[in-house]
């Protein structure tokens, strides 16, 4: 696996090791991970943590909670997967992906002990390597507090060996069922396995087969919970690309778009209330400016007037993509370009696309998992859409263009991958949040 010992002398040799691993490590739990923060004498040690799991929305909830506790003075590490657009993006201090230099030395010292491991018969995979990677870039940089995306899961995820300040559990769906089960109790089963022994956690409002395994959860583990559900926010108004509301007394404002962002602004904002509770100098006047300055490229965003992309690449992902369409697109012509992975619940999400779109381009993503044209054309007609397949994603999109009107609007959805594509050639703001 990692025979070879020469050192990496730049960053793009680092990521083709870390990803060209992908297929050769060998996942046992949280063995591996351990293994490695011991070989790499504990890095981890002496930071502090916000962990984030869901199905859909942690990635938006850790970009809120990483630029509201920027703005009260904190360094913060953000660590989330998988990147829009490059691969340094996953790990970040105060906005800024990790250089070249820092993922080169730390991709380095992180080789090194892995391949210590080899010999041992331990082969850790690539989500674990690039874990091992971000962990040593926040102890080096000594922030104050490293907000967590959960890569899959929860229990076997290899970020579950910290212990956080706050736990979060943005909304469960069905999404990775051949690793996490088939039903919202297993899959909420995974999630919850990164509460810990008396750590504060807060959920957003869950389906009640999955709140009941979250509460349970808490209760076995002495966990105090905050349900949300319980805790809804007042809606002022909710405009094409941001919206306002109330929590606990303040005005909120998002430059998000969707509904679904007031949730996952709801569940971030109770995450630092939690932090206010436990002795940090937070201040909320700054929190929600920091909640109005935050970006989360890829999910509902404009590129132009007539552009929209959004990463929705599972049920709950469309559907909150559709709710947003029915709202702001009741008078427009709405053309969809689609490109998706193979093992994702295709068919019901061109059911929910079907909702708000007559017109759809199927085109093709470059990635080994990438479902075929032929594959979303079935689909997309079965839906009753009236589809067309174009391979060439920029072809496609002026395609779509043309079909929409000039009063028309195109969403290109499907997959990150996809998105991430289309916004590196035609948005490329470098990364930065």
């Amino acid at each position: 696996m990692m025979e070879n010992t020469q050192m990496f002398e730049n960053a793009s040799q680092a990521v083709e090791w870390i990803i060209g691993l992908r297929y050769t490590g060998e996942k046992h739990g949280l063995e591996n991970m351990r293994a490695l923060l011991d070989e790499l004498d504990h890095p981890e040690t002496g930071l502090k943590y916000i962990h984030v799991a869901g199905t859909n929305g942690k990635g938006s909830t850790c970009a809120m909670l990483e630029r509201m506790l920027r703005e009260n003075g904190y360094k913060i590490g953000l660590y989330t997967s998988p990147y829009l657009m490059r691969f340094p993006e996953r790990i970040r201090v105060n906005g800024i992906p990790i250089g070249d230099e820092a993922l080169v030395r730390h991709a380095n010292r992180v080789r090194a002990c892995a391949e210590r491991l080899v010999q041992r018969d331990i082969k850790p995979t690539t989500f674990e390597l690039i874990t091992a990677v971000a962990m040593c870039c926040f102890a080096e940089e000594s922030v104050d507090i490293a907000v967590i995306e959960v890569g899959l899961g929860g229990r076997f995820d290899s970020t579950n060996f910290i212990l956080p300040e706050v736990a979060l559990i943005a909304p469960i769906g069905f999404d990775h069922m051949k690793q996490l089960g088939n039903t919202l109790a297993e899959i909420a089963f995974e999630k919850a396995g990164i509460i810990k022994p008396g750590v504060p956690v807060v959920i957003a409002p869950q389906f009640d087969e999955a709140r009941e395994v979250l509460h349970r959860a808490c209760a076995e583990r002495g966990a105090p919970l905050t349900d949300l559900a319980d805790l809804p926010p007042t809606i002022e108004w909710e405009r094409v690309q941001g919206s306002a509301f109330l929590w606990e007394g303040f005005h909120a404002e998002i430059g998000l778009a969707g509904r679904h962002q007031i949730e996952n602004a709801t569940l971030a904002l109770t995450g630092t209330r939690l932090l206010i509770e436990a002795g940090w100098a937070i201040d909320m006047e700054k929190t929600v400016a920091g909640l109005k300055k935050a970006r989360w490229p890829g999910r509902v965003e404009w590129l132009d007037d007539q552009l929209l992309i959004d990463g929705a690449h599972n049920p709950h992902g469309a559907r909150a993509l559709v709710e947003y369409a029915k709202v702001h697109f009741k008078d427009r012509e709405i053309v969809l370009v689609l490109g998706m992975m193979r093992g994702k619940a295709v068919e019901e999400c061109m059911a929910i696309f079907a909702e708000v779109a007559n017109r759809a381009i199927a085109t093709r993503i470059d990635y080994p998992r990438a479902a075929t044209t032929e594959q979303l054309y079935e689909a997309l007609v079965a839906c009753g859409i009236t589809a067309y397949v174009d391979e060439d994603i920029f072809r496609a999109i002026q395609t779509a263009r043309a079909m929409a009107g000039e009063d028309g609007v195109v969403i290109v959805c499907g997959s990150l991958y996809l998105v991430g594509d289309v916004r590196l050639k035609l948005k490329d703001d470098g990364g930065v949040l």
